[in-house]
């Protein structure tokens, strides 16, 4: 959707009724520029830059662990929560491989086959400038893997000013909330001095578990994680060269949702990246590095009285990335040109330290690359614009032979099913390529002052992820799915084609606004787990003798679609008093069979009232959503009830300075369950083992930011 500024400032900053649950909001003047002017929704977590502008600057809280969280405030956008810092991004029913998640434009692949290491656990709040979400049609240009929408992140680098005395600037920040004692210290200095900046930062986090409504402790859900890193930046006229590194330290973090909980996860990450001017042409580049190392176990942070069942699983991955654009404005146009990619490499090993014998090799060398060419073009005509994109891509996979202790078990009957799975990935053809096509169509048109209608069309594929692939064996290892079923993998799997419609409506007068949207999607050849058929009986088997699963399922190619709707608006009763709200809706089904989607979430929304003065701004939420009855059968999924609870949220800005926030989350101390909460995994505990997992309690919150 194309926007002249006023409206696309507007089309941003509706996004604002969460200020009290996530302390977000969303603005567009200062938020930086999408790669085109169709509809962005940026969230930002910014430093403040004076008491004239605090309206129009957000916070992420420091209380909150998960970058993810912060998707809860986008119409469309939810959250899968599988632990406390392990949120998969959902966008209208979608979620994992198929959304681009970048951050400063390279795409973070994780070393945990379970997803526990997501895109978004590799940043913290303090370090990000914003947050972008592309609603409905996402530009090609966005990502190789686009069909279920971007998540593109913006992280502060080093600030370069031309002048001749050193410049210090930065930022302090420490947080705390009281129902897991959870708190955060964070710091960002940047130091300048001509045209060289440096950017240095730190962040720690830690918590306890979590109590629910009920009064139950939620184990394990403790975490403890630490980040370091810097940007080093030279700016010359129009080129910059940059160079930046993190690292990631987390330790003893609980996923209940998961088998296995997270015992460390050492990651660096590098990168190189800068612009220049070529004649008329602007360009952009990029290389990076992630080297992660990641290790898993069911028996450290939660109870398991069988030490034959301990296993540990150890997961790295290596992966570079690179990217490339020119554009050019043409006398037809806008036009923008790129290359860009990654190639991944996996290794996961699970083993018993009660038992030297045992080990099984689950991923072994898998190859997971991904390149593609891309070409855009934007054009407007008076009151309508047009944009139009095409890419293609190639996606390349392959594993080496992998390998079992349980070849050599004293029980026939289970080594001889370890030797049938085994021989028959082994003596496979394991390497696999596919050409695939992307197709994205835009066009906006401003009816009036205040109105404007946009209609996107895409076709967009994915090819299946390594763990479709190449999960030879009986496991969970499914990529965060977290229904409780064990899987193998399909080398033969078909790419995932959506053909997506998005149908947008926008209105703005000075005291209203309003943009809901509706959309659908077939998608052919949607990757499923379906029930093993007689040709798979060894795997059957092996489930049941190692897992006690009876309904193992296996990644097939189905047919699916899904529809729905989400809104949001904006109300400016007074110059002090505001109404804000956003709801979502999506239903996804099986085209090939009577049966629903999994972990698709139900009708929700957000409702906020807030009071601004001269220099506070205090905020009163109410975060609600149906029940959940529309469940996959084919995932033994549980329905779940609805619910509502009432947040409430005050911001003081000191001076131009400092900076205080405290609020109260779920106030009255309900007790309810998140439909995409997750399953409890854990034995022993206040929840049973496969009920649904409770969300937080009431809880306090206090966080105070000094910029200097």
């Amino acid at each position: 959707m194309s926007f002249s500024v006023k409206p696309c400032a507007l089309a941003v900053r509706l996004v604002t009724l969460a200020l009290v649950s996530h302390s977000v909001i969303a603005f567009a003047d200062d938020a930086p520029e999408p790669e085109m002017d169709f509809e962005v929704i940026t969230i930002t977590h910014q430093r403040l830059h004076g008491l004239d502008s605090y309206q129009e600057y957000a916070q992420g809280k420091t209380s909150e662990p998960d970058l993810a969280n912060w998707l809860m405030s986008v119409p469309g956008a939810n959250v899968n929560g599988n632990g406390p810092i392990t949120g998969i991004a959902q966008y209208r029913g979608l979620y994992g491989d198929r959304i681009a998640t970048t951050l400063d434009g390279h795409p973070v692949i994780g070393a945990g086959p379970n997803a526990m290491d997501t895109p978004l656990s590799y940043s913290t709040p303090l370090i990000v400038d914003s947050m972008t979400v592309y609603r409905g049609i996402t530009p090609v240009s966005a990502g190789v893997d686009t069909l279920a929408g971007s998540v593109a992140v913006h992280m502060r680098k080093a600030e370069v000013m031309s002048q001749n005395q050193l410049a210090v600037v930065g930022d302090i920040q420490a947080g705390y909330r009281t129902n897991n004692s959870a708190d955060t210290l964070s710091s960002v200095i940047n130091l300048s001095r001509n045209d060289l900046g440096l950017m240095l930062y730190g962040n720690m986090q830690s918590g306890n578990d979590i109590d629910s409504g009920a009064g139950l402790k939620v184990r394990p859900t403790e975490f403890q994680k630490r980040q370091f890193g810097g940007d080093i930046r030279f700016n010359k006229n129009s080129s910059e060269l940059g160079f930046s590194y993190h690292y990631t330290d987390t330790q003893d973090s609980g996923t209940p949702a998961l088998p296995m909980d997270i015992e460390y996860i050492f990651s660096h990450r590098a990168s190189i990246d800068g612009k220049f001017a070529l004649a008329q042409w602007q360009g952009e580049w990029t290389i990076g590095f992630v080297d992660a190392d990641h290790g898993m176990t069911n028996f450290l942070m939660r109870s398991n009285d069988e030490p034959m069942k301990h296993r540990r699983n150890n997961a790295k991955a290596k992966t570079i990335d690179f990217s490339f654009a020119l554009s050019r404005t043409l006398l037809f146009g806008e036009f923008e040109l790129g290359f860009d990619g990654y190639l991944a490499k996996h290794d996961s090993a699970i083993t018993n330290p009660n038992n030297t014998m045992f080990k099984v090799v689950n991923f072994n060398g898998v190859e997971d690359d991904r390149i593609g060419l891309y070409a855009q073009w934007q054009q407007a005509y008076g009151a309508t614009s047009v944009q139009l994109g095409a890419r293609i891509k190639h996606i390349a996979a392959d594993a080496d032979p992998v390998a079992t202790s349980m070849a050599m078990m004293s029980m026939p009957s289970m080594a001889e099913l370890a030797i049938d799975l085994r021989d028959d990935f082994n003596h496979g053809e394991r390497a696999v390529s596919d050409t695939l096509f992307d197709f994205a169509f835009n066009v906006d048109h401003q009816v009036s002052q205040t109105l404007s209608v946009n209609l996107g069309l895409g076709v967009k594929t994915r090819a299946p992820s390594y763990q479709e692939r190449y999960l030879w064996t009986p496991m969970e290892s499914t990529g965060g799915l977290a229904d409780g079923n064990t899987y193998i993998g399909n080398i033969n799997l078909k790419e995932e084609t959506a053909y997506q419609v998005d149908l947008g409506l926008n209105y703005h007068s000075a005291d209203f606004s309003i943009a809901p949207h509706v959309f659908y999607q077939n998608i052919d050849d949607y990757i499923q787990g379906t029930s093993l058929s007689i040709s798979d009986m060894s795997a059957r088997m092996m489930a049941k003798m190692m897992a006690e699963d009876d309904n193992p399922l296996k990644f097939t190619n189905v047919d699916a679609k899904l529809s729905g709707v989400d809104v949001n608006w904006r109300y400016q009763l007074n110059k002090q008093f505001s109404l804000s709200g956003v709801a979502s809706y999506v239903r996804g089904q099986r085209r090939d069979i009577s049966d629903n989607l999994y972990r698709v979430a139900p009708l929700n929304g957000h409702l906020t009232a807030s009071y601004s003065a001269e220099n506070w701004l205090i905020n009163a939420t109410v975060v609600a959503a149906t029940e959940q009855d529309k469940v996959a059968s084919t995932n033994d999924e549980q329905q779940t009830p609805g619910y509502a609870i009432a947040n409430l949220d005050l911001q003081y800005f000191i001076n131009s300075a400092l900076t205080l926030r405290v609020g109260v989350d779920n106030i009255f101390d309900k007790n309810y369950q998140r439909h995409l909460g997750g399953y409890n995994r854990v034995k022993e505990t206040d929840i049973t083992v496969m009920s649904r997992l409770p969300a937080e309690g009431v809880s306090a919150w206090a966080e105070v930011t000094y910029s200097f």
